[in-house]
């Protein structure tokens, strides 16, 4: 057997099939780094973010590592296949989810969960070379050392991708992290973090902190800032983080300082009650004036709503519009909840029968699926039918992703983040144009 691993990140496609040849911004990206940091130096590396490069099914690669951790599972199955069918030796990791892992163990030879450190890596391979590959392991979440950023290809990427944590201290129903981690967090070494972030400024590009939450920890946070600053890092970040750290404007100065530009906020649902469902610990009341020091401290921001949840109706789509439109959020997102399996509002539904299962199997076969919108409901809603939510999703969407909408939203002094936030909006509009081709072609 040949020592040589191909790791691959596929891309996905969007619902009109369309495979995406660009890394969107909204989109996971710090595997590759991390997994090309772990293999074995007498091992040979072969990569692939596909999203930038073309996959090469000719490698003479005996070992086929796909990481698939969202959108992209239904095209890393189709990419498995092709490999199997040439005989390799296939491994899917880091995916997250029941659903997804119960599809991938059927594709590949093992699977494995967590982030294998150099040590743990090695073993596995040993295993590969030794014919003795164990169909499953559990890596944990040891993300103490430097990753790998040698293989992102400057010219194509938009962002660079930093990790400072995995998990969220936060157990939100819907939310396939609670399952994995359970309430809980692991923090990296900032030295780390600060060795990643200078080998990422090389690259002149914006900086995208991928951490479920970096508002897990303020004092971690306080250090991680303070940090940058000290090394003189003149980076533009920005990152994921819940929306109760608009209520701490000493943090949001410092995290100016630091060079952060852009935070993007999970706030969900306008009314209380669908938080509760959630169990997200927020209050929708104080929605406005957390936006409001967030904006007053120059950071612009991104906000996600999920629609669907029990006491949503016909008044909420144009609440959550005239909400982006009066707080000015400049990057607007919504999608419909989606239940995936083993997280506990999906399984709550499932127990008053309201998730379809005969959609669930036949989801291998839909990609739409897997695309990010899904503007597909595999539920029953409370108070709307199905076909009255995914009509006034699409109608939302629209309107959300007309050119007046986003050139006003790209109207700011910034002008490397005017970018940022003119392009996540033109690719929330070609996937509104996709969802639509879609439902032509299908209804």
């Amino acid at each position: 057997m040949k020592k040589k691993v191909y790791l691959v990140q596929p891309t996905y496609s969007l619902m009109d099939g369309t495979l995406i040849k660009e890394l969107p911004l909204f989109n996971y990206s710090y595997n590759l780094p991390i997994l090309s940091a772990t293999v074995p130096s007498d091992w040979q590396k072969q990569t692939c973010l596909e999203y930038t490069e073309e996959l090469d099914y000719d490698s003479d690669a005996s070992v086929i590592i796909i990481t698939s951790p969202g959108y992209d599972i239904a095209h890393a199955i189709e990419i498995a296949e092709i490999f199997k069918s040439k005989d390799k030796i296939v491994i899917f990791g880091a995916h997250m989810d029941e659903f997804s892992d119960k599809m991938l163990r059927k594709k590949c030879d093992s699977v494995f969960y967590g982030y294998p450190d150099l040590q743990k890596m090695k073993e596995m391979l040993s295993d590969v070379y030794n014919s003795d590959l164990r169909i499953e392991y559990n890596f944990g979440n040891n993300i103490n050392f430097s990753f790998d950023y040698s293989i992102l290809n400057n010219d194509q990427i938009p962002f660079i991708p930093i990790l400072a944590s995995l998990g969220c201290k936060y157990n939100c129903s819907y939310c396939c992290y609670p399952p994995i981690y359970k309430g809980h967090y692991r923090l990296r070494n900032v030295e780390l973090v600060i060795s990643d972030l200078v080998q990422a400024a090389k690259f002149n590009k914006p900086i995208a902190f991928l951490d479920a939450n970096i508002y897990n920890n303020k004092k971690y946070l306080i250090l991680l800032c303070n940090r940058i600053i000290e090394e003189k890092i003149f980076v533009r970040w920005g990152a994921q983080c819940t929306v109760d750290i608009g209520d701490d404007t000493e943090i949001l100065k410092l995290l100016y300082r630091s060079g952060c530009r852009m935070l993007f906020l999970g706030l969900e649902t306008l009314n209380n009650k669908n938080l509760k469902q959630l169990n997200k610990p927020m209050n929708v009341s104080a929605y406005s004036m957390q936006i409001s020091n967030i904006h007053s401290a120059g950071i612009y921001i991104g906000a996600f709503f999920m629609l669907g949840l029990d006491q949503d109706d016909h008044s909420t789509f144009d609440d959550v519009y005239y909400f982006f439109q009066k707080n000015k959020i400049e990057v607007p997102y919504v999608h419909l909840y989606f239940p995936v399996p083993g997280t506990a509002l999906a399984n709550n539904l499932k127990s008053q029968a309201r998730v379809l299962e005969e959609h669930f199997d036949n989801y291998e076969n839909k990609k739409s699926k897997f695309s990010a919108p899904c503007s597909i409901a595999y539920f029953n809603p409370s108070k709307l039918s199905r076909a009255e939510l995914e009509k006034g999703f699409i109608s939302l969407f629209k309107r959300l992703t007309t050119i007046h909408n986003i050139i006003k939203r790209g109207l700011i002094l910034d002008f490397q983040v005017a970018k940022l936030i003119l392009k996540m909006n033109f690719e929330a509009r070609q996937k509104y144009k996709s969802m639509v081709k879609n439902a032509m072609k299908t209804g």
